[in-house]
Protein backbone atom coordinates (compact mmCIF):
# COMPACT_ATOMS: atom_id res chain seq x y z
CA UNK A 1 0.00 0.00 0.00
CA UNK A 2 0.93 3.25 -0.62
CA UNK A 3 2.18 5.70 2.43
CA UNK A 4 -0.88 8.30 1.98
CA UNK A 5 0.07 10.39 5.67
CA UNK A 6 3.90 10.46 3.82
CA UNK A 7 2.97 11.97 1.22
CA UNK A 8 0.23 14.90 2.25
CA UNK A 9 2.84 15.29 4.72
CA UNK A 10 5.38 16.13 2.46
CA UNK A 11 2.79 18.34 0.44
CA UNK A 12 3.87 21.89 0.73
CA UNK A 13 1.88 24.57 2.41
CA UNK A 14 -0.90 22.33 3.44
CA UNK A 15 -2.03 22.34 6.87
CA UNK A 16 -3.27 18.68 8.11
CA UNK A 17 -5.84 20.81 10.82
CA UNK A 18 -9.31 21.59 9.05
CA UNK A 19 -10.44 22.92 12.25
CA UNK A 20 -11.53 26.23 10.42
CA UNK A 21 -12.28 25.17 6.99
CA UNK A 22 -16.04 24.92 5.82
CA UNK A 23 -17.24 21.97 3.96
CA UNK A 24 -16.63 23.38 0.25
CA UNK A 25 -13.13 24.28 1.10
CA UNK A 26 -12.38 20.79 2.72
CA UNK A 27 -14.35 19.29 0.30
CA UNK A 28 -11.92 20.63 -2.19
CA UNK A 29 -8.51 20.25 -0.48
CA UNK A 30 -9.21 16.78 -0.29
CA UNK A 31 -9.59 16.19 -4.43
CA UNK A 32 -6.08 18.19 -4.30
CA UNK A 33 -4.76 15.83 -1.80
CA UNK A 34 -6.37 12.57 -3.37
CA UNK A 35 -4.76 14.13 -6.99
CA UNK A 36 -0.90 14.51 -5.82
CA UNK A 37 -1.35 10.51 -3.88
CA UNK A 38 -3.10 8.46 -6.71
CA UNK A 39 -0.48 9.03 -9.42
CA UNK A 40 2.29 8.28 -6.99
CA UNK A 41 0.39 4.89 -5.58
CA UNK A 42 0.27 3.79 -9.58
CA UNK A 43 3.92 4.64 -9.76
CA UNK A 44 5.28 2.53 -6.59
CA UNK A 45 2.30 -0.37 -8.07
CA UNK A 46 3.86 -0.98 -11.16
CA UNK A 47 7.51 -0.46 -9.93
CA UNK A 48 6.85 -3.58 -8.01
CA UNK A 49 4.70 -5.65 -10.81
CA UNK A 50 7.85 -4.96 -13.06
CA UNK A 51 10.20 -6.28 -10.37
CA UNK A 52 8.50 -9.58 -9.71
CA UNK A 53 8.08 -10.47 -13.58
CA UNK A 54 10.06 -13.72 -14.09
CA UNK A 55 11.88 -14.30 -17.34
CA UNK A 56 10.92 -16.55 -20.06
CA UNK A 57 13.11 -19.58 -21.04
CA UNK A 58 14.62 -18.08 -24.44
CA UNK A 59 18.11 -19.24 -26.74
CA UNK A 60 20.85 -16.90 -26.46
CA UNK A 61 21.53 -17.82 -30.35
CA UNK A 62 20.82 -15.59 -33.76
CA UNK A 63 20.58 -19.29 -35.32
CA UNK A 64 17.53 -21.90 -34.00
CA UNK A 65 19.00 -23.75 -37.34
CA UNK A 66 22.70 -24.77 -37.73
CA UNK A 67 24.79 -26.66 -39.72
CA UNK A 68 27.87 -28.29 -38.24
CA UNK A 69 30.80 -30.04 -39.60
CA UNK A 70 33.53 -31.55 -37.41
CA UNK A 71 36.41 -33.76 -38.22
CA UNK A 72 36.15 -37.93 -38.41
CA UNK A 73 37.68 -39.54 -34.97
CA UNK A 74 37.34 -35.67 -33.03
CA UNK A 75 35.24 -34.71 -30.42
CA UNK A 76 31.92 -33.02 -31.33
CA UNK A 77 30.50 -30.09 -29.23
CA UNK A 78 26.90 -29.36 -30.08
CA UNK A 79 25.89 -26.05 -28.07
CA UNK A 80 22.68 -25.17 -26.67
CA UNK A 81 22.71 -21.75 -24.54
CA UNK A 82 19.50 -20.55 -22.60
CA UNK A 83 18.12 -18.06 -19.95
CA UNK A 84 15.26 -18.15 -18.05
CA UNK A 85 15.02 -21.78 -17.18
CA UNK A 86 13.61 -22.57 -13.76
CA UNK A 87 11.36 -25.73 -13.62
CA UNK A 88 11.62 -26.48 -17.36
CA UNK A 89 13.78 -29.70 -18.42
CA UNK A 90 16.30 -29.64 -20.94
CA UNK A 91 16.69 -32.56 -23.38
CA UNK A 92 18.81 -33.73 -26.30
CA UNK A 93 16.91 -35.66 -29.41
CA UNK A 94 18.60 -37.49 -32.54
CA UNK A 95 16.00 -37.10 -35.41
CA UNK A 96 15.94 -39.53 -38.16
CA UNK A 97 13.24 -39.30 -40.50
CA UNK A 98 9.97 -39.72 -38.45
CA UNK A 99 11.83 -41.36 -35.38
CA UNK A 100 13.17 -39.41 -32.52
CA UNK A 101 15.46 -41.03 -29.95
CA UNK A 102 16.26 -39.56 -26.95
CA UNK A 103 19.68 -38.75 -25.81
CA UNK A 104 19.86 -36.83 -22.65
CA UNK A 105 17.21 -35.59 -20.21
CA UNK A 106 18.43 -32.63 -17.90
CA UNK A 107 21.68 -34.19 -16.80
CA UNK A 108 20.44 -37.87 -17.22
CA UNK A 109 22.05 -39.72 -20.37
CA UNK A 110 19.90 -42.38 -21.55
CA UNK A 111 21.64 -43.71 -24.71
CA UNK A 112 23.60 -46.73 -25.06
CA UNK A 113 26.42 -45.38 -26.31
CA UNK A 114 28.67 -43.94 -23.95
CA UNK A 115 30.30 -41.41 -26.24
CA UNK A 116 27.16 -39.39 -25.63
CA UNK A 117 26.86 -36.83 -22.66
CA UNK A 118 25.84 -34.10 -21.47
CA UNK A 119 28.58 -31.64 -20.84
CA UNK A 120 27.09 -28.49 -18.86
CA UNK A 121 29.21 -25.38 -19.25
CA UNK A 122 28.59 -22.91 -17.21
CA UNK A 123 26.85 -20.01 -16.89
CA UNK A 124 23.95 -21.60 -19.04
CA UNK A 125 25.30 -24.12 -21.79
CA UNK A 126 23.09 -27.31 -21.97
CA UNK A 127 25.97 -28.67 -24.78
CA UNK A 128 25.65 -32.20 -25.98
CA UNK A 129 29.35 -33.96 -25.93
CA UNK A 130 29.63 -36.58 -29.22
CA UNK A 131 33.42 -38.80 -28.77
CA UNK A 132 35.30 -39.96 -31.20
CA UNK A 133 32.84 -38.87 -33.91
CA UNK A 134 31.92 -41.37 -36.49
CA UNK A 135 30.20 -41.78 -39.72
CA UNK A 136 27.22 -43.15 -38.25
CA UNK A 137 26.55 -40.16 -36.16
CA UNK A 138 25.48 -37.62 -39.04
CA UNK A 139 22.19 -36.32 -38.39
CA UNK A 140 19.84 -34.17 -36.98
CA UNK A 141 20.29 -33.45 -33.61
CA UNK A 142 17.46 -31.02 -31.08
CA UNK A 143 17.58 -29.88 -28.06
CA UNK A 144 14.23 -28.78 -26.86
CA UNK A 145 13.43 -27.65 -23.47
CA UNK A 146 10.20 -28.16 -22.41
CA UNK A 147 7.68 -24.95 -22.87
CA UNK A 148 4.25 -25.23 -24.39
CA UNK A 149 4.97 -24.79 -27.34
CA UNK A 150 8.58 -26.57 -26.58
CA UNK A 151 11.57 -24.71 -27.93
CA UNK A 152 13.35 -25.91 -30.39
CA UNK A 153 17.12 -25.85 -31.60
CA UNK A 154 18.41 -27.68 -34.18
CA UNK A 155 21.80 -29.09 -35.64
CA UNK A 156 23.15 -30.93 -38.62
CA UNK A 157 26.14 -32.82 -38.12
CA UNK A 158 28.72 -33.03 -41.25
CA UNK A 159 31.78 -35.56 -40.57
CA UNK A 160 34.26 -34.56 -42.33
CA UNK A 161 37.92 -36.80 -43.16
CA UNK A 162 40.53 -34.83 -44.13
CA UNK A 163 43.19 -35.70 -46.07
CA UNK A 164 46.81 -35.23 -45.91
CA UNK A 165 49.80 -34.87 -48.41
CA UNK A 166 53.24 -34.38 -48.50
CA UNK A 167 54.05 -32.71 -52.07
CA UNK A 168 57.53 -32.00 -53.49
CA UNK A 169 58.36 -28.52 -54.97
CA UNK A 170 56.39 -29.51 -58.29
CA UNK A 171 53.17 -29.87 -55.81
CA UNK A 172 53.94 -34.00 -56.90
CA UNK A 173 52.75 -36.29 -53.91
CA UNK A 174 55.72 -38.04 -52.26
CA UNK A 175 56.58 -41.46 -50.92
CA UNK A 176 60.27 -41.19 -51.14
CA UNK A 177 62.78 -39.29 -52.87
CA UNK A 178 66.53 -38.43 -53.39
CA UNK A 179 68.44 -35.57 -53.02
CA UNK A 180 72.15 -34.73 -53.71
CA UNK A 181 73.99 -33.54 -50.89
CA UNK A 182 74.41 -29.56 -51.28
CA UNK A 183 70.79 -28.99 -52.48
CA UNK A 184 67.89 -28.04 -50.56
CA UNK A 185 65.34 -30.42 -49.27
CA UNK A 186 62.03 -28.45 -50.18
CA UNK A 187 58.70 -30.28 -48.97
CA UNK A 188 55.21 -28.88 -48.35
CA UNK A 189 52.32 -30.60 -46.16
CA UNK A 190 49.06 -30.41 -47.51
CA UNK A 191 45.70 -30.59 -45.75
CA UNK A 192 42.44 -30.34 -47.09
CA UNK A 193 38.50 -31.12 -46.25
CA UNK A 194 38.68 -29.87 -42.50
CA UNK A 195 36.02 -28.04 -40.96
CA UNK A 196 38.42 -25.09 -39.50
CA UNK A 197 42.12 -24.76 -40.88
CA UNK A 198 42.37 -22.03 -38.62
CA UNK A 199 41.73 -24.13 -35.72
CA UNK A 200 44.71 -26.79 -36.80
CA UNK A 201 48.43 -27.05 -35.71
CA UNK A 202 50.99 -28.05 -37.96
CA UNK A 203 54.52 -29.86 -37.05
CA UNK A 204 57.38 -31.37 -39.18
CA UNK A 205 59.70 -33.92 -37.39
CA UNK A 206 62.93 -36.22 -38.62
CA UNK A 207 61.98 -39.13 -37.05
CA UNK A 208 61.05 -38.46 -33.62
CA UNK A 209 63.01 -34.84 -33.68
CA UNK A 210 60.98 -31.86 -34.39
CA UNK A 211 61.92 -29.41 -36.64
CA UNK A 212 61.60 -25.38 -36.07
CA UNK A 213 63.24 -22.57 -37.45
CA UNK A 214 65.66 -22.11 -34.82
CA UNK A 215 67.08 -25.76 -35.14
CA UNK A 216 70.38 -26.13 -34.20
CA UNK A 217 71.47 -27.58 -36.92
CA UNK A 218 70.31 -24.77 -38.52
CA UNK A 219 69.45 -23.90 -42.63
CA UNK A 220 65.80 -24.93 -41.53
CA UNK A 221 62.85 -22.74 -42.59
CA UNK A 222 58.81 -22.95 -41.91
CA UNK A 223 55.88 -21.57 -43.16
CA UNK A 224 52.31 -22.45 -42.19
CA UNK A 225 49.07 -20.51 -44.11
CA UNK A 226 45.99 -21.39 -42.80
CA UNK A 227 43.17 -20.63 -44.63
CA UNK A 228 39.20 -21.87 -44.46
CA UNK A 229 39.28 -25.65 -45.41
CA UNK A 230 42.60 -26.14 -46.40
CA UNK A 231 46.54 -25.79 -44.50
CA UNK A 232 49.40 -26.11 -45.89
CA UNK A 233 52.88 -26.27 -44.19
CA UNK A 234 56.28 -25.82 -45.68
CA UNK A 235 59.83 -27.10 -45.04
CA UNK A 236 62.93 -25.86 -46.35
CA UNK A 237 66.22 -27.37 -45.14
CA UNK A 238 69.41 -25.85 -46.84
CA UNK A 239 72.48 -27.47 -47.58
CA UNK A 240 71.31 -31.21 -47.40
CA UNK A 241 73.69 -33.71 -45.70
CA UNK A 242 73.74 -37.59 -45.38
CA UNK A 243 72.61 -37.08 -41.51
CA UNK A 244 69.15 -35.20 -43.28
CA UNK A 245 68.39 -38.84 -44.76
CA UNK A 246 65.34 -40.38 -42.64
CA UNK A 247 61.74 -40.06 -42.25
CA UNK A 248 59.79 -36.49 -42.46
CA UNK A 249 56.43 -36.19 -40.94
CA UNK A 250 53.76 -33.53 -40.71
CA UNK A 251 52.01 -34.06 -37.66
CA UNK A 252 48.49 -32.64 -37.32
CA UNK A 253 47.03 -32.15 -33.98
CA UNK A 254 44.39 -33.97 -33.02
CA UNK A 255 43.84 -35.32 -37.11
CA UNK A 256 47.01 -37.76 -38.11
CA UNK A 257 50.50 -37.62 -40.07
CA UNK A 258 51.85 -38.26 -43.12
CA UNK A 259 55.16 -39.42 -43.85
CA UNK A 260 58.27 -39.23 -47.09
CA UNK A 261 61.03 -41.09 -47.01
CA UNK A 262 64.48 -38.96 -47.86
CA UNK A 263 67.61 -40.47 -48.88
CA UNK A 264 70.70 -37.86 -49.41
CA UNK A 265 73.33 -39.54 -51.71
CA UNK A 266 76.54 -38.21 -53.57
CA UNK A 267 76.69 -36.80 -57.00
CA UNK A 268 77.83 -40.15 -58.62
CA UNK A 269 75.10 -42.21 -56.25
CA UNK A 270 71.66 -41.53 -58.98
CA UNK A 271 74.01 -42.58 -62.08
CA UNK A 272 74.31 -45.89 -60.07
CA UNK A 273 70.97 -45.72 -59.66
CA UNK A 274 70.15 -45.38 -63.31
CA UNK A 275 72.69 -48.11 -64.34
CA UNK A 276 71.22 -50.53 -61.62
CA UNK A 277 67.29 -50.08 -62.91
CA UNK A 278 69.03 -51.12 -66.60
CA UNK A 279 70.55 -54.29 -65.44
CA UNK A 280 67.24 -54.83 -63.39
CA UNK A 281 65.31 -54.35 -66.66
CA UNK A 282 67.68 -56.24 -68.93
CA UNK A 283 67.40 -59.40 -66.11
CA UNK A 284 63.52 -59.25 -66.16
CA UNK A 285 63.32 -59.50 -70.10
CA UNK A 286 65.94 -62.56 -70.08
CA UNK A 287 64.10 -64.40 -66.94
CA UNK A 288 60.72 -63.42 -69.26
CA UNK A 289 62.04 -64.81 -71.56
CA UNK A 290 63.39 -67.88 -70.05
CA UNK A 291 60.27 -68.46 -68.35
CA UNK A 292 58.54 -68.58 -72.10
CA UNK A 293 60.83 -71.04 -73.16
CA UNK A 294 60.44 -73.61 -70.14
CA UNK A 295 56.56 -73.06 -70.74
CA UNK A 296 56.30 -73.92 -74.02
CA UNK A 297 58.53 -76.87 -73.39
CA UNK A 298 56.44 -78.50 -70.85
CA UNK A 299 53.32 -77.65 -73.39
CA UNK A 300 54.58 -79.79 -75.75
CA UNK A 301 56.05 -82.55 -73.84
CA UNK A 302 52.13 -82.87 -71.99
CA UNK A 303 50.16 -85.90 -73.59
CA UNK A 304 46.94 -84.78 -75.24
CA UNK A 305 43.79 -85.16 -73.23
CA UNK A 306 41.24 -87.57 -73.19
CA UNK A 307 38.33 -87.51 -75.37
Amino acid sequence: MCAVRRHISQTRGVSLSTTHLSPLCFMLLLVHLLSLVVPVCLEEREGEEGSGAEEQPHFLHDQLTLNVSVQLGSTAHLHCRLAGITEQSVSWYRKTGDEIQLITFDFQTYHNDDRFALNFEQPNDWRLRIRFVQRRDEGSYQCQVSTHPPLIRTIHLQVVEASIQILDERGVELREKFYREGSTIELQCLVADVPTATALQLAWYHHQHRLNYDDPRGGVSLKTELRGSVARSWLRVTQAGRRDSGIYYCNVTNLAAASVTIHVVPDEYPAAIQRAASVSASSVTVLAAVLASLTAALLAAAPPPHR
